[in-house]
């Protein structure tokens, strides 16, 4: 029997025999890195990100709707409920303050209106045979030269609704209902 050489760290190894692989590759590969946390960070940060832009327009649009609805309340006449003694007739005085001339139409208080053409200031005094009814005077201006202060309605000698012009247009309404 025969023995291999001893090994001789000077000398370069020997081939491999015939036929065999020059070389045995046993790689090693390192381990690929996961990009989970990476993508979960981005969805997280662009979930975040529409939120906070959808509250961000939710919020602007709220106090937009807010600040119409009150300009429209502001703009909307108010009506004054009087309550007073039943039982017979009730003086009603309109009155418009200004100056020019202006188109005024005022209600009778049972359900009419009448109309004219006014020159400022301007009052008129009416009976309603009511308990109960509504009462409006509506002064639209006129020309340049026309500048509308505000109006006023008495019932019974008590002014019971007062309102600033608003441009060129006056509004008072009143209801009075009577015990």
């Amino acid at each position: 029997m025969s023995y291999p050489p001893p090994y001789d760290p000077n000398q370069p190894p020997s081939p491999p025999p015939y036929g065999a692989p020059a070389y045995q590759v046993n790689p090693i590969q390192p381990a690929k890195k996961s990009n989970a946390g990476m993508i979960v960070g981005i969805i997280l940060g662009v979930v975040l990100l529409l939120c906070v832009g959808c509250g961000a327009v939710g919020y602007f649009v709220l106090d937009w709707t807010g600040d119409k609805v009150q300009e429209i309340e502001d703009s909307l006449p108010s009506m004054g409920v009087v309550t007073g003694e039943g039982g017979g007739s009730h003086t009603v005085r309109y009155t418009i303050e200004g100056t020019g001339t202006t188109v005024v139409t005022w209600g009778l208080g049972t359900g009419g209106t009448e109309s004219e053409t006014a020159t400022l200031p301007w009052s008129k005094e009416i009976t309603v045979s009511s308990d109960s009814f509504a009462v409006s005077v509506i002064a639209l201006g006129g020309g340049a030269d026309t500048k509308l202060d505000g109006c006023s309605i008495s019932i019974d000698g008590k002014e019971q609704k007062r309102a600033s012009a608003t441009g060129a247009t006056a509004i008072c309404t009143s209801v009075f209902v009577g015990g």
